[in-house]
């Protein structure tokens, strides 16, 4: 069951029409959000999105705009952009590294923040399971298809979502 659109890999040359690009939150590998571990995500209920399994624990913001909200002990961000795309930066870390303790940077306090800002960094022993990270257009419905152009990123240098005008 799939809630949302699938967002789908198709190379950045091969993209018709397209109007935006959202930069990378995070670092590492691009797999689609049906690889989410938690069905919220996977299942699309929340929007269309993507996942990336991390490199480093690097959280960045992907536009420039407002920090509307931020849960889970800073793992979870809702952001508005300037033109009014809303949406949630995700990293799903086990709990007990979402303390302060784990955190060497993180964006409370902040309203508004700029594409490629700091959210948060977390100090996490390589040891650790992958990590995931998860980027989702909450109010995406009425934009036309949406693509993920690269199969790896680097947090606020490459796109990771790319919409499209209809």
């Amino acid at each position: 069951m799939q809630f949302s659109p699938v967002i789908a890999y198709t190379p950045i040359n091969a993209i018709p029409n397209p109007f935006m690009h959202l930069a990378s939150p995070f670092s590492g590998k691009v797999l689609p959000l049906s690889s989410h571990p938690e069905p919220l995500f996977s299942q699309g209920m929340l929007g269309r999105g993507v996942c990336v399994q991390l490199s480093s624990c690097k959280v960045v913001s992907p536009v420039h705009g407002t920090i509307e909200q931020i849960n889970r002990h800073g793992t979870e961000y809702i952001i508005t952009a300037q033109n009014g795309l809303k949406v949630l930066v995700n990293i799903l870390i086990p709990a007990e590294y979402s303390s302060a303790q784990y955190q060497t940077a993180n964006a409370f306090g902040k309203t508004d923040i700029q594409q490629g800002e700091i959210l948060a960094y977390f100090d996490i022993p390589s040891s650790v399971a992958p990590t995931m990270g998860s980027l989702v257009l909450i109010n995406a419905e009425k934009l036309g298809p949406c693509y993920h152009p690269l199969k790896q990123v680097s947090a606020g240098q490459d796109p990771l979502i790319t919409l499209t005008k209809t």
